[in-house]
């Protein structure tokens, strides 16, 4: 409660549901006015409704589908103005040239890259393009990304996942193609068979018209292949893995998995591969994660099963634990970059090729700028300085023969 002149306490407002106040007046309508602020329309609609509630009064009406001001809402127009003006002036004078301050530039990644942003820090604190911000890294799962970014609190947030369901979209495709094979050899007998049919007889036109299709007709096929092919093309593109959506994805900055090995452990003059895992001790991630996932998946799919199973919580964890010696692990290269540094000769490297999805995507969310705003700028180049420090980090990766 505020302290009102006459000395009563009156009911307090604050600056937050005033903005959300101005910006659906600005706007005309939640959604506008949730775009503006880089919020959702929920956040919007209860911010609006703790302020009427606050207040004793309506602040809109609804009228053919539009958010009107109520007479009240109008009278707190003119003086909602000077203050937002007020409040961009200043902005400017706090933050803009020769104000002696750069804005902060915050940055969420999830725990496991925090080790790996010192490097992408630099390289944004060394950029002259982003001379007037202030970076700053804030770690963070990737659960909480999304609201970071809904409430403005970040300027972007990077995680490290695997892709989604990587066998799903080729197995449609087979499928797919089968189907399509199928169809196009029944149509060429199709066709085959009507040529055969000889003589112009009338009765033998309409007898062979309905016997088989006509050209470029679907001939008709059994119900599981056809289901099949069906359920195949829609499974590819719901997935992204068809061949169209391949076409418009944007390209994946994609990182390999590291499968680490205590130097102690002979090989015998043979060359390390995921076959040795069988019957050794290995470290695994919590199948809740999503690089655990994938590398249960990859044992799974190269039939490797270890003596036994161990799981700790990070992958930092598991590359220290491997170092010990206690047992093998397998991680995303960045992790096992910085456990190979401390290492010194206590384990061997060895990077896993990327064929049959054995790798982790990086994934950025941005929020939205508004038009015309800097921002857009600053984004490309946080993405362009990301993709930098990702190559140079790859290229300092061990040089190996590749695994079977």
């Amino acid at each position: 409660m505020a302290q009102s002149d006459t000395g009563t306490r009156e009911p307090g407002i604050r600056l937050r549901q005033l903005e959300m106040l101005w910006a659906v007046i600005e706007c005309g309508s939640m959604k506008g006015g949730a775009a503006q602020l880089g919020i959702s329309v929920p956040v919007v609609s209860r911010g609006l409704a703790q302020l009427e509630q606050t207040l004793g009064y309506s602040l809109f009406l609804r009228e053919g589908g539009k958010l009107v001001p109520t007479p009240e809402a109008e009278r707190l127009t003119p003086s909602l103005a000077r203050m937002f003006s007020a409040q961009s002036e200043l902005r400017r004078l706090a933050f803009g040239p020769g104000s002696g301050k750069r804005p902060r530039l915050v940055l969420a990644v999830t725990p496991g890259l925090e080790a790996f942003s010192a490097g992408w820090l630099t390289r944004i604190a060394a950029s002259e393009a982003l001379s007037e911000w202030l970076p700053s890294l804030e770690v963070l799962e990737v659960s909480q990304h999304d609201l970071a970014i809904r409430e403005g609190r970040v300027a972007m947030a990077v995680s490290l996942e695997a892709p989604p369901e990587p066998q799903g979209g080729k197995r449609a495709k087979t499928a797919a193609a089968r189907a399509r094979e199928l169809k196009a050899s029944l149509r060429q007998r199709a066709r085959e068979e009507t040529t055969l049919i000889e003589g112009d007889d009338d009765e033998a036109k309409p007898t062979a018209k309905a016997a088989m299709p006509e050209l470029g007709d679907t001939p008709e096929l059994p119900f599981d292949v056809e289901d099949d092919a069906h359920n195949a093309e829609g499974a590819a593109s719901r997935s992204g893995t068809g061949e169209e959506a391949q076409a418009e994805a944007p390209p994946a900055l994609k990182l390999p998995l590291m499968l680490l090995w205590p130097s102690r452990w002979p090989l015998l003059d043979k060359p390390l591969t995921l076959a040795r895992l069988n019957e050794r001790p290995f470290v695994d991630l919590p199948e809740t994660s999503s690089q655990g996932r994938l590398i249960r998946g990859l044992l799974k799919r190269e039939r490797v099963t270890p003596a036994s199973l161990l799981e700790v919580a990070t992958p930092a964890s598991a590359g220290r634990l491997a170092r010990t010696g206690s047992a093998a692990t397998i991680i995303d290269a960045l992790s096992a970059l910085q456990v190979l540094e401390d290492a010194r000769g206590d384990l061997i490297g060895l990077p896993l090729s990327m064929r049959s999805e054995r790798y982790l995507e990086f994934k950025w969310q941005l929020p939205t700028a508004e038009e015309g705003e800097s921002l857009h700028a600053v984004q490309a180049l946080l993405i362009s300085l990301l993709e930098e420090e990702v190559a140079a980090s790859l290229a300092r990766l061990p040089l190996a023969d590749e695994e079977g």
